[in-house]
């Protein structure tokens, strides 16, 4: 990309430990190399979180190749603490928010390793459970991508899988549907934390960069599965996940990114009329709970009902206006003024 600069550091800090026994202590003569692409905007604190959490995972230091991490124009001095007190990260500079598609390829582009995990700024590593990650992967050569359970501080497990939008998920309630307790193939992964083959990636090109955020990681998993790979959701690995600290400031704007991806995808991966009738029922949802809602107004002095009521407003706005991109996250007009 050429609004970004890129910060090379001496990473020698973090990668000089022995390693003491550990699952991947049989490998240790293996080429075995995973780079860790972060990406993150306005999150400093988390982040900072996350980077001392990986300093502290002593076992898995011999096995990564470099920390990437991709800063889209944070306004918070993410730089400035990234600079100062992780000089052995690889500091990607974005001048806008790239989303996070196009940053992740930005990651793609200048890392090393045979494998890329990708973290939210709002994970935490655990010691050695990377590694459970690493050693099932370089065991089953058939896996193109791989996902640790989710947890969060509590150690309560999260959903970490997830299955492809299409409509009999807009009928059936996917919280009926049990979490596994082994490794499984599964649809899709959670995006907060993956790991990846490069080699797939290279096939694939990375992330369809028109998913600004959202479900990008579920277009790489079908996409995987698509040139003869396994999706495998490895519970026995565990990585928490700080649930919703990244978008939570913006909730409504979120939930309308989240369908403006889901619009794409259903375009995507399906013919015109299949898109339309998806369309006319997440249509017909929406204008159900605005009418439920209206109707019974005092169920709009709970916080919670009156968000809903908000977002769902905005949500028919949006798709009565012809789903337009700008409606949520991404940053469209500020990128016309700098073009301009």
């Amino acid at each position: 990309m050429s609004d970004n600069k890129a910060n090379n550091k001496d990473q020698g800090s973090i990668f000089d430990e022995s390693l003491p026994d550990s699952p991947l202590s049989a490998l240790r003569s293996m080429p075995l190399a995973v780079s860790i692409v972060i990406i993150t905007r306005d999150t400093k604190e988390l982040l900072k979180g996350l980077l001392i959490s990986i300093e502290k995972d002593v076992p898995l230091k011999p096995f990564i190749k470099e920390v990437i991490v991709v800063n889209n124009a944070s306004t918070d001095e993410t730089d400035i603490m990234v600079k100062e007190e992780f000089p052995w990260v690889m500091l990607i500079e974005n001048e806008r928010n790239m989303g996070f598609a196009a940053s992740a390829n930005q990651g793609i582009s200048r890392s090393t390793g045979a494998y890329i995990l990708f973290l939210n700024s709002d994970t935490l590593v655990i010691p050695c459970e990377i590694e459970k990650m690493l050693k099932f992967m370089d065991e089953n050569k058939d896996v193109g991508i791989c996902g640790p359970q989710l947890v969060y501080p509590d150690m309560e497990l999260q959903r970490s899988f997830a299955y492809i939008p299409s409509l009999l998920f807009e009928i059936v309630p996917r919280s009926l549907l049990s979490t596994p307790r082994s490794p499984l193939d599964v649809p899709s992964l959670i995006g907060a934390a993956i790991m990846v083959r490069r080699e797939v990636l290279e096939t694939l090109t990375g992330f369809d960069e028109r998913f600004f955020f959202f479900l990008e990681e579920t277009d790489l998993c079908v996409r995987i599965k698509g040139i003869g790979h396994r999706v495998a959701f490895l519970p026995e690995a565990k990585v928490i996940h700080l649930q919703g600290k990244t978008v939570g400031k913006k909730w409504v704007k979120g939930r309308i990114e989240y369908n403006i991806s889901l619009h794409k995808f259903i375009q995507k991966h399906h013919v015109a009329p299949y898109s339309m009738l998806f369309k006319g029922v997440r249509i017909f949802k929406t204008f159900i709970f605005l009418v439920v809602v209206t109707c019974l107004p005092f169920l709009l002095f709970h916080k919670k009902t009156s968000r809903s009521y908000i977002y769902y407003f905005t949500l028919l706005l949006w798709y009565l206006s012809g789903c337009p991109d700008k409606a949520g996250l991404r940053p469209i007009a500020k990128s016309m003024e700098q073009g301009a």
